[in-house]
């Protein structure tokens, strides 16, 4: 494939992103924040399945609960993940910076900055909690492998997730309609 239709490509995505509609539930700040909440939700199991895995691993029950509660968390991520980019379009980053305006790069940035602190925040408390849980009178803990990789993918779709949730959560209502005000008059 040429770089040109690549490109072509490219800026067909950002502009789909940028002009769909947004569905008229998500108009006002309120409900917008009520699906933020519901993907935080999800991304909320994935965090229990390394608490299931710390202490129950290795065993069946840890596994299955394990890929039940990340199975959930893909499940309800994807229709959810969809409704915020498209609600955002392309504050959360899924448009490339140089198909933005000025007013998607603001909030753009202030994303990243937020889901940036917020990202710090989680891995000082991850580090603090992982610490505390460890025995302190063993020399070398035991530490089962799964709970290590199922902290990985918790941390790693939460970091992921963060720029979009902190734009939905953020994003100001939009602007009355002229033809609505005028038509009241």
């Amino acid at each position: 494939m040429s770089d040109d239709r690549r490109a072509e490509r490219r800026a067909a995505r950002a502009r789909a992103i940028t002009e769909a509609e947004v569905h008229p539930r998500w108009a006002d700040r309120r409900a917008r924040r009520a699906l933020v909440g519901g993907a935080a939700a999800a991304l909320a199991l994935p965090w229990a399945a390394t608490v299931v895995c710390w202490f129950l691993a290795p065993s069946t029950t840890a596994m299955v609960t394990t890929f039940v509660l990340c199975g959930l968390c893909a499940a309800a991520w994807i229709p959810i993940g969809s409704q915020i980019v498209t609600m955002t379009r392309g504050a959360a980053g899924a448009v490339p910076e140089e198909f933005l305006d000025e007013r998607q790069r603001t909030e753009l940035l202030r994303a990243r900055t937020v889901a940036h602190r917020a990202t710090l925040t989680l891995l000082l408390l991850t580090g603090l909690i992982v610490q505390l849980a460890l025995p302190h009178d063993a020399m070398t803990p035991e530490v089962p492998a799964a709970a290590v990789a199922v902290l990985f993918v918790a941390l790693l779709a939460t970091v992921v997730a963060l720029p979009a949730l902190a734009a939905g959560w953020n994003m100001p209502d939009p602007p009355p309609d002229d033809d609505a005000d005028s038509g009241s008059r």
